[in-house]
Formats: structure tokens, C-alpha cells, sequence
């Protein structure tokens, strides 16, 4: 058996060792080394199609694969760690090759045969989107049930809703709950559609131009899942628009999030006091005895701001890049798993700081009282009665103006005061100045009447549902499948 072989891949056209110091400034292992499943089963792909088009001999292939599964397993046990620096592998591909020679010997240097690392990088990093991708969807959707059942135990439940951070009309809290799920599980749609859009195997596009040898792009592809194969041999290594836009998708769920999050700090304030939080998830002053600050939420908050970065970042790495592949695309790995960590471990921190609050219903019903939160409701009143809307809208103003300067609401304003402002208006006007029972009339579609608050609830049901359906149904690759236990019959993949 060959001895371990050190050193880079490339290393046959030089003279001289790279310099230490760019050595350590191009070394990519520290955080790429996270790919080396991905990277694994790539390569367990590439090889097998190798075999089947006999590229390869059977006896190299069957060593090669064997070598790849025993890796494999040991990787998902933790019984081996990736650790090359010391011996000089620049990145995990070549951590990999290394530690496969050594146990294989000569034979591992036929893994790479018609293969370049620009396609095997691409090939990785579109299984760990993916994968990732997957995940996040789960974790979402999982939150958007917790939050929807929250919401219907609220579907009488009133509060003011804003506009401009100012009372504007009475919806119900289930109401309110709702506008956050939606939002979520139009995250969860686009976290799938880019999951689907990542599906496109690099595999035979090579450096650049494919291969001499009649490789059989389709079978990699569908050995590791994916529903397509590459249009074009430049592109498919040169194409990182799925790293930006699974960027971009986490990045906006991150925005959501942080619009939860920040209502959860203003809720919490005194000066609201709509949600009062447990101990489990606020935390405390280092010299104001008394405070109980809601920080996770905070730093929810605080978090949507680097997802953001790294869309900004991405675009500006891809924006002036020559057609195929440069090395500046090193960059994209960090940003992107930063940004789906912090996607993946907000969302985890959004259902505790979840489980943990208590909504103040008695506080939400007070603060109908003290905006005014009928007038809109008695304007659409004067139109049923025959005033255009404009005119009915200026009428309500004077009678707002009028109930101001008393101190008072609409509600409270004496009936020839609201007969004076608004002429139309009769002796039944009294029923529509409830701030309660105009959220009950807006029975509109998609509005906060219960009736319609449950059509939204079975929706949403129904969609995250759907959504967990998928998620829970996506399988392995085959080539997982098949060589994650040593399998290696040909009966064993499809």
C-alpha cells in the first residue's frame, strides 16, 4: 500500500512549494471541511458512473467505494475528524483524496478521473443547500404551527390593529397571529423552490469543458437526487445563483422574524403590556434589579441585519466575475452557512421566546378604548345610508374632532352631537360605535370576523400540512442509501 500522500492536487507544474503565508491565506479547510458528507457523496456518485461506463475497473471502483463508504460512515459516527492542516491539504476534497490513499493506496488516484474540483465543489455545496434547505423548512413550518395554534385560542380576542405604529382599526389577536404565519409559510415555499432550483448536478461539466471520456452526466444526477443535469458545461460551475438566492430566502425569513420579534419587544414594554413574558426567556439588568428584558428577541432582531449583509455580499462576489470558475467563489461558502445558521438557530430561538409568552387579552380590550377605533367603521355606517364615502369621511373627522374636545370617544358623544356632524345618521348609529363588534362586521374575505378567522385557520392547516408532507417525504440520495452501510451490490442502487 502507497504511503499517505501530502501536499496539493496541483502541485506537478511547480518548482516550488507555495509560500507558507498564502498557503494559510487560500487554505479553505477550516469551514469548508463541514462538506465533507456532501464531498463524499459526490464522489461515492462520480465513481460509480465511472464503473458503469467502464471508465474504471471494477476492482478500482469496488476499492474506491468501499474506502468512500468506510469514510462516510465514520464521519456521521464521529469517529473521524477532519484535521489536514498539518499535513497540507488546502481544502476538504483534498483532505479526503489524502486520507482515502492512505487507506486504499494507488487505486484512490483514480477517483478524480474525468472530474475537476470546480464541478466536485458545486456538486457539495448543492447537496448541503439542499439539505440545509430542507431543514429550515421543517423548522419553519414547525413554528408556524406553534403560532397558529396560539391563534385559535384568540379568534375573540381584540385588540387595536396599526397603522404608522398608531391604533387604527379592531382585529382579532387570531387575526394578528395569522399575518405572522402567512408570512412564514410564504418563507417555507420559497425555501423549497430554492431547494428545487439547487437540484441541478454539476457532475461531468469538469473545469470548464466537460470530458473526453463518454461520462453519463444523468446517473450522477440521479444517483444523488437531483432532478436535472447541467445546460451548459461552463455555467455549471461558474453558477451561483443558488447560493444567493438560498442567501436571500434566509435573509427574508430573517426579516419576518425580526418583525415578530420587535412586536414582541414592544408588547412587552409598560407601555403597551400586551405580553408578559416568563423567566425561562427574559433575562435581566446587571444594575436595575427590576428589569426583565425580552433579549432574545432582541437579538432576532439584531440577527436580520449580518442575513442581510450576506445577500449584499454575495451579489457584490458574483457581479464581476469572467465566465467559469475563479477562485473569489471560495467566499461564498462562509456567508452562505452563516446564513442559514442563523436562519436554523433564530427559528429554534423564536419558538422558545414563543412558548414562553402570555398575552394580556385585558390590556389588548382596554386599549380599544382611547383611538377613536370606531370612526371608520362609523363612516362606512353614513355610506350604507346613502353619503359618498368622502363626504362621510369628513363628517366622522368633525365628530372625532367634537369627541376630542370633550375628552371622550364616538361612542361617548351624545346623539344630537353625532346627528349635528354627520346628518345621516340615526337613532341605530350607537350599535356600529363598539369598537368589538366592528371587528365582528368586517366579515369581509381574509378580514377579522370569525367567521372568516376560521376560514384562515383551516388554510393554514392545510398549507403547513402540505408543507411538513414534503419535507417529511424527501429521501436520501440513492447513493446514501446505498453506501452509507457498505453496500456495494449492484443491486444495491437502483
Amino acid at each position: 500500500m502507497s504511503q499517505k500522500q501530502a501536499g496539493p492536487l496541483w502541485g506537478g507544474r511547480f518548482a516550488e512549494t507555495l509560500h507558507p503565508a498564502l498557503h494559510e491565506f487560500t487554505n479553505s479547510l477550516p469551514f469548508d471541511r463541514r462538506l465533507v458528507r456532501h464531498d463524499l457523496l459526490g464522489s461515492l456518485a462520480h465513481t460509480r458512473m465511472l464503473l458503469e461506463q467502464n471508465i474504471l475497473s471494477r476492482g478500482d471502483a469496488e476499492a474506491i467505494l468501499a474506502g468512500l463508504s468506510n469514510l462516510l460512515r465514520e464521519i456521521e459516527a464521529g469517529d473521524l475528524v477532519v484535521e489536514g492542516e498539518d499535513e497540507g491539504d488546502e481544502d476538504v476534497h483534498a483532505w479526503i483524496e489524502r486520507t482515502l490513499a492512505g487507506r486504499i493506496g494507488e487505486p484512490a488516484g483514480r477517483l478524480h478521473t474525468a472530474r475537476s474540483r470546480n464541478d466536485q465543489t458545486s456538486v457539495a455545496l448543492r447537496l448541503f443547500t439542499r439539505e440545509a434547505l430542507s431543514s429550515l423548512v421543517g423548522l419553519t413550518q414547525d413554528l408556524a404551527t406553534q403560532w397558529l395554534a396560539q391563534a385559535e385560542s384568540h379568534t375573540e380576542s381584540w385588540l387595536p390593529g396599526y397603522t404608522h405604529l398608531q391604533r387604527g382599526q379592531p382585529v382579532s389577536l387570531a387575526h394578528h397571529l395569522l399575518a405572522h404565519v402567512w408570512a412564514l409559510i410564504a418563507d417555507a415555499h420559497r425555501l423549497r423552490q430554492t431547494h428545487d432550483e439547487a437540484g441541478v448536478s454539476p457532475l461531468g461539466a469538469a473545469a470548464l469543458a466537460g470530458s473526453s471520456f463518454p461520462l453519463d452526466p444523468a446517473r450522477s444526477a440521479a444517483l444523488l437526487g437531483f432532478d436535472e443535469v447541467f445546460p451548459n458545461s461552463i455555467l455549471a460551475v461558474a453558477d451561483r445563483d443558488y447560493v444567493a438566492q438560498a442567501a436571500f430566502t434566509a435573509a427574508l425569513l430573517m426579516v419576518h422574524l425580526s418583525r415578530w420579534a420587535d412586536e414582541i419587544v414592544l408588547w412587552t414594554s409598560s407601555e403597551f403590556g400586551f405580553v408578559r413574558l416568563s423567566d425561562a426567556v427574559s433575562q435581566g439588568s446587571s444594575i436595575m434589579p427590576q428589569k426583565k428584558n425580552p433579549e432574545a428577541a432582541e437579538l432576532i432582531r439584531g440577527k436580520a441585519g449580518r442575513a442581510i449583509g450576506h445577500v449584499s455580499g454575495l451579489l457584490a462576489l458574483m457581479k464581476g466575475l469572467p465566465f467559469a470558475y475563479n477562485s473569489d467563489f471560495q467566499e461564498d461558502k462562509e456567508a452562505l452557512f452563516d446564513a442559514l445558521d442563523t436562519a436554523g438557530t433564530s427559528l429554534a430561538a423564536a419558538a422558545i421566546v414563543a412558548d414562553g409568552l402570555e398575552y394580556r387579552t385585558d390590556r389588548m380590550r382596554e386599549a380599544l378604548h382611547g383611538g377613536m377605533l370606531a370612526a371608520t367603521e362609523l363612516a362606512d355606517y353614513l355610506v350604507h345610508r346613502g353619503t359618498p364615502f368622502r363626504t362621510a369621511h369628513e363628517q366622522v373627522g368633525h365628530a372625532v374632532r367634537e369627541a376630542e374636545s370633550r375628552g371622550g370617544e364616538l361612542a361617548d358623544l351624545p346623539l344630537d352631537s353625532i346627528k349635528s356632524c354627520c346628518p345621516d345618521a340615526d337613532d341605530d348609529v350607537a350599535q356600529v360605535l363598539d369598537p368589538e363588534r366592528a371587528a365582528e362586521a368586517h366579515d369581509s374575505p381574509g378580514g377579522p370576523a370569525p367567521a372568516r378567522v376560521a376560514e384562515q385557520l383551516e388554510s393554514a392547516r392545510s398549507a403547513l400540512a402540505e408543507l411538513r408532507e414534503w419535507q417529511e417525504g424527501r429521501e436520501p440520495p440513492p447513493i446514501y442509501v446505498a453506501h452509507r452501510d457498505g453496500q456495494l451490490l449492484e443491486e444495491s442502487i437502483p
